[in-house]
């Protein structure tokens, strides 16, 4: 589904993804640095925010054009927090304690 950001934009511009503030804000360097134009909106807002506590989120537009190459950006970034995530999580003595006989 397409969305305009707001009118008057050269380019019509999509949703890409919603994601911590932290995390948006670095993705949309990295599409920067990669030369595609991205724009963000917050999901609460600053009111809600301050009131509940809860972390800021934002959504990422990209031109309508350059999805494809900004999804894969987002995968491939990702995709990298997910493993180092799980290598936080790891346990080596444990994992060696259970794989011993191999």
């Amino acid at each position: 589904m397409i969305r305009k950001v707001c009118d008057g934009m050269k380019d019509e511009f999509v949703c890409l993804i919603d994601k911590e503030e932290m995390w948006a804000r670095i993705l949309m360097q990295v599409l920067e640095d990669h030369d595609i134009p991205c724009t963000s909106l917050p999901v609460f807002g600053a009111g809600m925010v301050m009131k509940s506590g809860v972390q800021e989120r934002l959504t990422i537009y990209v031109p309508a054009e350059k999805l494809q190459e900004a999804s894969e950006l987002a995968e491939a970034l990702f995709s990298a927090e997910i493993i180092l995530e799980d290598q936080e999580d790891f346990d080596s003595e444990e994992w060696e304690e259970e794989n011993e006989d191999y």
